[in-house]
């Protein structure tokens, strides 16, 4: 969730309920004899409102499930829970009397505040991570795609190659071709044996000959730099060797400048191809980190969420038999 001006009035909704609360358990405070307990009758009214935010918190993930609820739009409900959440945490602190307890109440307690600490750190990488990768990625595109882009890098790469070194023996499938949209449609079957047959004949001719004349020395040099560095980069899971050598923008420009000394003048524009698709690789990298990142925090943040509010649950059952 992105905080903006429109969290101003959720702000002051809360702070003006974070004042009454404080208000309200400091007279309480001052007015118990043996000190603010949590089965005290203010205890209990602060356990009970704790609990009802947290129980709110928790069906965030069902109203997700149903975007078309009638009940309230779903950007509404994140940010109450985000605001509200900060809330709860001081009500149960109320609850408590600020004591962080033993046994199951302890646990509780810790379970908590890592929740609350993971949500703060969850709003801070979705308010700034989105901001980084407008920076650094000018080239982003759809994370689920992130996987068919890696191979029409690798095909497109491997086509530049061939056309000065010939054949490079790579068996990975190059066939399918023909899009539109984005998605591959065939009209009817006669239609896509047509276009097979152009392409196979494209492919077959690329690999036939070079169609780019260097000397066969310089030509050995690229085809091996390519199938030992380049390629493997492009690959889902590259070596580490191929992640240091294009860890930044300077150092892919530093790696085909060094090429572009070793092979001749008419290959030079299929070195600046490849350079363009290596660092597209790793723009796709810096993405992928950042789309860790920013949904991670997750994995933490909802499987102690559901666990805290079923122990909330035994908690307050256990507290009011007992």
């Amino acid at each position: 969730m992105i905080v903006d001006r429109g969290d101003l009035r959720w702000v002051m909704a809360v702070t003006t309920l974070a004042l009454v609360g404080t208000t309200a358990y400091l007279a309480y405070a001052a007015f118990s004899p043996g000190g603010p307990r949590a089965g005290s009758t203010p205890g209990l009214v602060f356990g009970f409102l704790g609990t009802g935010v947290i129980v709110f918190e928790c069906a965030l993930s069902l109203r997700k499930k149903y975007p078309a609820s009638p009940f309230g739009r779903v950007s509404v409900w994140l940010r109450a829970h985000v605001w509200l959440g900060l809330l709860s945490f001081l009500l149960i602190l109320f609850h408590s009397g600020f004591r962080w307890g033993q046994g199951l109440a302890g646990v509780l307690m810790w379970l908590f505040a890592i929740i609350t600490l993971s949500g703060v750190f969850g709003i801070v990488l979705q308010n700034y991570l989105p901001r980084l990768m407008m920076e650094k990625l000018t080239r982003e595109t759809i994370f689920d795609q992130i996987p068919v882009i890696l191979g029409e890098l690798r095909r497109d790469a491997d086509e530049r190659v061939e056309f000065v070194t010939a054949d490079l023996g790579i068996d990975e499938d190059q066939t399918e071709f023909v899009r539109a949209g984005g998605v591959k449609r065939y009209f009817d079957a006669a239609q896509r044996a047509s276009a097979q047959e152009k392409i196979d004949a494209f492919i077959a001719r690329r690999k036939k000959g070079p169609q780019i004349v260097i000397d066969e020395e310089s030509a050995a040099a690229l085809r091996q730099h390519y199938l030992q560095q380049v390629r493997p980069y492009l690959t889902p899971q590259p070596p580490d060797h191929s992640r240091t050598l294009f860890r930044s923008r300077e150092s892919v420009a530093g790696y085909f400048q060094f090429l572009r000394t070793i092979v001749p003048a008419p290959a030079h524009q299929l070195l600046k191809d490849l350079e363009e698709i290596c660092d597209e690789r790793r723009q796709l990298f810096i993405q992928l980190r950042m789309h860790h990142w920013l949904h991670g925090w997750l994995f933490v943040h909802v499987p102690l969420s559901m666990a805290f509010l079923v122990l909330t649950l035994v908690h307050a059952v256990v507290s009011l038999r007992y």
